[in-house]
């Protein structure tokens, strides 16, 4: 009948020693994944400044060698209304 009991107690011992791990293992993946995700997220800013830099730089020189429509010439009023006459078809 002690026999048991001792057995009990290893397993319970050795059950305790499992979990303690475990606790350890979590705070240890959780402090991991926090800085993976903070890594993560950093190179993605420096991904979006890069992308919108670039994009400002051809908008820039886009700009540069179109010439704007003014307000004048879209409501210039010597170009004729469109005709009644006109109608558009939606096709699939």
């Amino acid at each position: 009948m002690n026999i048991p009991l001792s057995e009990k107690e290893r397993m319970l011992t050795m059950l305790t020693e499992i979990y303690d791990q475990l606790e350890e293992l979590e705070s240890v993946l959780e402090a991991s994944f926090s800085d993976q995700r903070h890594l993560l997220n950093n190179e993605e800013q420096e991904k979006i400044a890069l992308t919108l830099h670039r994009l400002a730089d051809i908008g820039g020189k886009s700009a540069e060698q179109v010439n704007p429509i003014t307000y004048e010439e879209i409501l210039d009023t010597s170009i004729g209304p469109v005709p009644k006459s006109l109608k558009l078809e939606l096709g699939f």
